[in-house]
């Protein structure tokens, strides 16, 4: 039987994150992904629920396995919907923070082309946006952590084929993106849509969208997705630009 395409998307996302993984612990009802060279980034240290399980096993198995690897947080991610909301007492109860992301489908036409020059960057071109945005962001962040979140860019070719693209304003890089792609699965993700406070409302993230999906087909993939959060405004916007949501995930967030 074909797969349905929220099921493709779950399974590029399995692979994606496993293969940045130096540690991965399968358990009985998912998995653990533990990355000891970027302990600061949650998305790289987690507990995903695939299947069925109890709150009290999964909290259990998020302090020994995640406490254990000495991270200062506890993330743990819910691919299904109704599970997500059943467990969120239990975890809002134990501390954690939840939130809701929707996993969205590009279902538009044909692109229109983008109103502003798009580039393909390096990382070490885009390291100093991604540090000078994740500092707005987490004002609080030590250097080491800001470093982590940007040098964490590195792991994602183990998972999919990237491009990292990027808007400018004069020397500036005023908007950014990740596309990946797995070309075998024919399958494409747009993620990390940064626009800096200073250079909004120009249209420069609308022009990284339509690049990124031009891209994506001119590389073969039939299905383009990105994921949003469910409360916050892009979420609409990138209804406006023909996505439709296809899915919803849960995550679960503690720190200490």
């Amino acid at each position: 039987m074909a797969l349905s395409d929220i099921e493709r998307i779950t399974a590029f996302e399995h692979r994606f994150a496993r293969a940045q993984a130096t540690e991965v612990v399968d358990l009985r009802w998912g998995f653990a992904l533990l990355q000891s060279d970027f302990q600061h980034s949650r998305n790289h240290n987690k507990i995903v629920v695939t299947s069925s399980a109890s709150s009290v096993d999964i909290l259990s198995r998020a302090d020994e396995l995640l406490g254990g690897a000495g991270l200062k947080h506890r993330y743990v991610s819910v691919d299904d919907d109704s599970l997500g909301q059943a467990l969120r007492p239990d975890f809002v109860a134990a501390g954690y923070d939840h939130e809701t992301i929707v996993t969205m489908i590009y279902s538009g036409s044909e692109p229109e082309p983008s109103s502003h020059e798009v580039r393909v960057v390096s990382l070490d071109v885009l390291r100093p946006a991604i540090i000078r945005d994740w500092r707005v962001e987490l004002p609080l962040a030590t250097a080491e952590e800001l470093d982590q979140l940007a040098g964490r860019t590195a792991l994602y070719p183990r998972g999919a084929e990237l491009t990292l693209l990027a808007v400018f304003d004069g020397d500036d890089i005023a908007a950014r993106a990740d596309l990946y792609v797995d070309r075998v699965g024919r399958i494409a993700q747009f993620e990390s849509l940064v626009t800096h406070s200073d250079f909004r409302r120009r249209g420069y993230a609308s022009s990284l969208i339509r690049n990124a999906l031009t891209r994506a087909r001119e590389a073969g993939s039939e299905l383009s997705f990105l994921t949003a959060d469910l409360n916050d405004w892009p979420h609409e916007w990138y209804q406006r630009l023909g996505y439709i949501d296809a899915g919803k995930t849960h995550h679960f967030t503690r720190s200490g």
